[in-house]
């Protein structure tokens, strides 16, 4: 108890967990189960966009993507414009999706590596381009999503997401990337201390590039489940 204590992280779990028992006792108990089911639904879309503005907050003081929400919106409405709710043509809308990612990742990074405008207002920027191609791209947008996108995104285990276990799965992986591989050793090195990481050997712009490049790309992921899981 006294190990657990010292967790940051834990204080989060019992907050989520005072919260859900308030919730139990204020329904008598009627569909708390329920509630548990669709915060699980729900907290998945959030878990993994912050796990890639984690790994960019981790890079350092002054590191920020605020293109996110941005980056969501247009991979979800590219998807949903090339699949027109056609199974076949599902892997199709998911690379187009990634393409998205990958592209706003890129941008992000040319504007504050060769421009050197300073991340926050760099994202902040390039957020309101992203959205703007977005909303015109998909205006008047009514298309729903395949059947096996929508079929995955809603299906449960025991009452459990199915999606919510790939994210608990894949944030596992995460976490052994950040802690366990080079590259993530690098970021905690380049977040400590930029100059000393620097000095280290240690490629301190390439390895930025591919952790705003992470953001991006895992954003783009967001979108396209979301918009399965949405409805379109």
């Amino acid at each position: 108890v006294k190990q657990l204590s010292e967790k940051a992280w834990i204080w989060s779990f019992l907050g989520m967990f005072l919260v859900w028992l308030a919730t139990a006792l204020y329904t008598g108990g009627h569909g708390s189960a329920d509630v548990i089911s669709a915060a699980l639904s729900f907290a998945t879309f959030t878990v993994i966009v912050g796990i890639g503005q984690m790994f960019v907050i981790t890079t350092g003081p002054g590191n920020v993507d605020l293109s996110i929400p941005s980056t969501i919106s247009l991979s979800g409405v590219v998807a949903m414009k090339i699949m027109e709710g056609s199974n076949a043509l599902l892997a199709v809308g998911f690379v187009a999706s990634m393409g998205c990612g990958l592209a706003v990742g890129i941008f992000n990074y040319l504007l504050i590596r060769v421009l050197r405008i300073p991340p926050i207002i760099a994202t902040l920027s390039s957020s309101f381009l992203i959205l703007s191609t977005a909303i015109a791209y998909g205006r008047g947008l009514k298309i729903k999503p395949p059947g096996l996108l929508a079929d995955f995104t809603t299906a449960q285990v025991w009452g459990v997401p199915i999606l919510a276990i790939a994210t608990i799965l894949f944030a596992i992986a995460m976490s052994v990337l950040l802690n366990r591989t080079l590259y993530g050793r690098s970021v905690l090195a380049i977040g400590q201390n930029m100059r000393a990481a620097w000095l280290a050997g240690i490629n301190v712009e390439r390895i930025r590039f591919f952790t705003y490049l992470l953001s991006a790309l895992l954003a783009a992921l967001c979108g396209f489940l979301l918009s399965g899981f949405s409805g379109g």
